[in-house]
């Protein structure tokens, strides 16, 4: 005898159970990269702070660098946060972070290639200048896949967007 012959629908809250859906692979996959990169920002932004602020001893950088330093942890800190945010509401399935991770992924093909076209502008092709170009163009490839994925309509539905 099953759950469903014991209690009827109206009993149970006529909730289907069997129906649930499950969030897609690839978004937790996108989740944990977003999780580790702002993990690894804000360690990185630490260092920053710590060199910057004087308190990981003084390198003699100077009173301008330090102030970028700092300025720049400051930057990685905010960005690691943002990272966080977004690693957890992929998790669950937040619409807000839907959109983080396009805009994370629009930005990312920006910056790879306006890198990779800035690179473009010496006289000649080093391999300096090449790991550039591949840099940049790399990181957009990656950005345009992921692009790609969230607009697939079953992760469009895991968000509220079908």
């Amino acid at each position: 005898m099953t759950v469903a012959m014991l209690w009827p629908n109206d009993l149970r809250g006529g909730i289907d159970l069997s129906t649930e859906q499950r969030r897609p692979a690839g978004v937790t996959i996108l989740a944990a990269i977003a999780l580790v990169a702002g993990i690894a920002d804000i360690t990185a932004s630490l260092g920053n702070v710590g060199i910057g602020g004087g308190f990981m001893t003084d390198h003699g950088f100077g009173e301008k660098l330090d102030q970028v330093m700092m300025i720049v942890g400051l930057i990685l800190a905010a960005v690691g946060v943002l990272g966080l945010a977004t690693g957890i509401g992929l998790l669950q399935e937040r619409n807000w972070a839907w959109l983080l991770t396009r805009l994370w992924a629009s930005l990312c093909i920006v910056v790879g290639l306006v890198s990779a076209g800035l690179s473009l502008l010496g006289d000649t092709i080093t391999s300096g200048i090449l790991a550039t170009i591949l840099g940049g163009l790399v990181p957009a490839v990656v950005a345009v896949v992921v692009l790609w994925y969230i607009y697939r309509p079953e992760v469009r539905a895991a968000f509220g967007r079908a």
